[in-house]
C-alpha cells in the first residue's frame, strides 16, 4: 500500500482486483518427506501404546512410548534442520 493515498499497488492485485497471496518459502523434499514419516510413526508407536496398555502387555507399552518419545525428538531435531 502506498503511504499517501491508501491505495494497493496494482503488483499485488490480480486482475479481478484481489490481493495476491503472499509466497512462501521453498521447503525441500526431503523436509516434507521427513515429516510426514516421523508424524505417522509418532502416531502410529502412540496408538499401540495405548492398545498394549489396555491389554496389559506392560514392558511392549513401554518400549512403544520409548518410540514415540524417539519420533518427538525426531521431529524437533528435522524442524530446527528445517530453519536453517
Amino acid at each position: 500500500m502506498t503511504q499517501q493515498t491508501g491505495e494497493p499497488e496494482e503488483e499485488t492485485l490480480e486482475p479481478d482486483g484481489e490481493e495476491l497471496p503472499a509466497a512462501g518459502p521453498d521447503i525441500p523434499l526431503g523436509i516434507v518427506l521427513a515429516r510426514i514419516l516421523i508424524v505417522s510413526g509418532m502416531g502410529f508407536a502412540g496408538a499401540l501404546t495405548i492398545f498394549f496398555l489396555v491389554g496389559a502387555f506392560w514392558l511392549v507399552a513401554g518400549l512403544s512410548a520409548l518410540a514415540t518419545v524417539v519420533f518427538m525428538a525426531l521431529m524437533f531435531t528435522v524442524e530446527r534442520f528445517a530453519e536453517r
